[in-house]
């Protein structure tokens, strides 16, 4: 909203986009024009920055920098951008800003809230970080790297043998890395790979907006729906795929991933690799949201075939196309939302995706009400069919898998901190509208020689400590804020038990932030999310691990605690802990070679590792 008629800043600003990547974008077909947020942009030289993103194209193959965009130049702008070029390093750094501006905003939509990065950093973008066959997120840079590499000459599929393949390219690429550090962000221990489910929902996670955040673009989806005649799951349809260029270039003869009807229940336990088990999620997920696609739409086919529901022979009539897009892309949206609101119903340590399916029916029954085409039963079925059973529940039906509702008592203690939160994020928002475009406290870039000199460069001003057991100011920039988190961490503290925390362990508090929705009721509903965590140490190896116990706390405006998703010690989970470390240990046997690596479970599921492990 402006502040004033002298305030001629727009609302969004537009920037074209590949919605695939340049591989099926060659002919013109799937270029897209993204309607981003408007964010005043500051830019040097060797990069560009606002306040949440900072896109620096340093090129480590080559030792050098590419100059910046300037996405305010008018002759820029006017054209919405840049045009889409594989050989144009600016279109590159425009085409990584949109898409991680653009998934970011639907976080923002979803939690009810902007994310922010931990200290107030920016999420740093680098589209040309390196040569190589990959592409990762950098917790300590807080950046996502885009690796560039040469197409497979022997099997290089629809790409010229040898081509130079940029992964800041590939939509589907760019949105899961990003995916990543927003995950990050709100479940900082979801890197700790506790029970095979971890890595595999944060791959599966990212996959999921990925591919959803491209359902969000409606001239792509009527064009597969024209192309499939309406059926969402031909194996033909692009829409299905992930990464499908840099699949076949590293010569892998297909995708990186898809989303398929596999309803094989025991394929889940035999599955191990964490890119293939969170594709299961993403199946899932996606045959949920197709399934209520379908339902949202037969009213529609009925009126358009005479009541058959059974599409004539020929092209589709331009209007069907159009609404069917239509409609396909709310539910896409509907879908989208719904996953990642759940991540504030999720207990803050070991997941699984048991957990994620009950957070999933649960935020979406919290903030959606009434289901009248049944996208929380689609999608508790979906998950059934391939073996993902939810846990501690009573039956299937909805209502079993909705999670327990504390009493509803107000604390006079919890509101208060509710109540200080919300005047802080209230000041916070209008000193960022009043804020200028400059950023005196912004370090200037300083010189480097080698790609290592940049990489200590970067680490060194990003670098913050842990902590081990209590709040970490270094984390809230803010003086109210590191107040109020010690508050917070107070309060938890003195309520251990009521918890199902272990009143004689010391906490930590991992994270906190408002969150402002509108209710099914349609008045507004401000809430707080907090996660509140524990350690204990086990006397043996296990692999660089530590058994956490956490809760997840979710509490109204007026102070009452709506929410305690709990993940507390248990004799089933240390037993669990101890099997996977086993397990782990038993599937790479020797090959590790003399004493075992203290960390090498941690190392071996880190996101860097695993995005490089995607490419074989």
């Amino acid at each position: 909203m402006r502040k004033s008629p002298l305030d001629t800043r727009p609302a969004r600003r537009s920037l074209r986009i590949f919605a695939f990547d340049p591989m099926i974008a060659r002919g013109g077909e799937d270029r897209v024009t993204l309607s981003i947020p408007y964010r005043d942009i500051s830019r040097e030289e060797r990069q560009f920055w606002d306040d949440r993103l900072e896109v620096v194209d340093y090129d480590a193959a080559t030792d050098d920098y590419y100059l910046a965009i300037d996405l305010d130049d008018a002759k820029i702008a006017m054209q919405d951008g840049v045009e889409p070029s594989e050989a144009e390093p600016q279109f590159h750094q425009q085409m990584v800003y949109a898409v991680a501006s653009s998934v970011l905003e639907r976080f923002d939509r979803a939690l009810g809230h902007t994310l922010r990065f931990a200290g107030g950093r920016r999420l740093r973008l680098l589209p040309h970080a390196f040569q190589g066959k990959n592409a990762y997120y950098d917790q300590e840079l807080n950046a996502v790297l885009f690796g560039y590499f040469r197409a497979d000459r022997a099997d290089p599929g629809p790409n010229l043998p040898g081509q130079l393949v940029f992964t800041c390219l590939s939509h589907d690429i760019v949105a899961h890395e990003v995916t990543h550090a927003a995950l990050d962000r709100l479940h900082r221990h979801y890197r700790e790979p506790t029970n095979l489910d971890v890595p595999a929902f944060h791959e599966g996670f990212a996959d999921v907006v990925a591919l959803f955040h491209r359902f969000t673009f409606p001239e792509v989806v009527a064009d597969a729906i024209r192309k499939t005649r309406n059926d969402l799951l031909a194996p033909e349809s692009p829409m299905l795929s992930l990464g499908a260029q840099f699949g076949h270039a590293a010569g892998l003869g297909d995708s990186l991933r898809r989303a398929t009807r596999d309803h094989d229940p025991r394929r889940f336990e035999k599955t191990t690799e964490p890119h293939a088990r969170g594709a299961m999620l993403l199946s899932a997920v996606y045959e949920a949201f197709v399934r209520t696609y379908e339902r949202r739409t037969a009213d529609l086919l009925r009126l358009a075939t005479g009541g058959s529901g059974r599409l004539p022979d020929g092209e589709l009539h331009p209007d069907l196309v159009a609404r069917l897009a239509a409609e396909c892309a709310e539910t896409a949206e509907l879908v989208l939302a719904m996953v990642i609101r759940a991540t504030d119903y999720m207990p803050p340590v070991d997941p699984r995706f048991s957990d994620f399916l009950r957070a999933m029916v649960t935020a979406d029954y919290e903030h959606r009400g009434a289901d009248r085409y049944g996208l929380r039963a689609a999608m508790i079925e979906a998950f059934r069919v391939r073996g993902i059973q939810p846990e501690a529940v009573g039956s299937l039906a909805v209502e079993s898998l909705l999670l327990e509702r504390e009493d509803g008592k107000v604390d006079e203690e919890l509101a208060s901190i509710v109540a200080r939160l919300l005047a802080i994020e209230a000041r916070a928002a209008h000193e960022r509208a009043s804020r200028g475009r400059s950023d005196p406290n912004r370090p200037k870039a300083q010189p480097v020689e080698s790609p290592s000199d940049w990489v200590a460069q970067q680490r060194a001003r990003l670098e913050v400590p842990e902590a081990k057991t209590a709040p970490r100011p270094t984390t809230e920039p803010d003086k109210d804020r590191r107040e109020l988190a010690i508050s917070l961490w107070g309060w938890g503290n003195e309520r251990k038990k009521r918890l199902g925390l272990d009143p004689d362990r010391g906490l930590a508090l991992r994270g906190f932030h408002l969150v402002q929705r509108i209710a099914p009721s349609g008045e507004p509903r401000v809430e707080m999310v907090a996660q509140l965590v524990q350690s204990r140490k086990l006397n043996e190896d296990l692999g660089g691990l530590t058994y956490l116990a956490g809760v997840t706390l979710v509490a109204s405006g007026e102070g009452s605690l709506v929410y305690a998703v709990r993940k507390p010690f248990h004799r089933n989970r240390e037993h669990a802990l101890r099997a996977w470390v086993a397990e782990f240990d038993d599937r790479r046997g020797s090959g590790w070679g003399g004493p075992r690596r203290a960390n090498r479970i941690t190392e071996a599921y880190s996101v860097r590792a695993l995005e490089s492990r995607r490419w074989r």
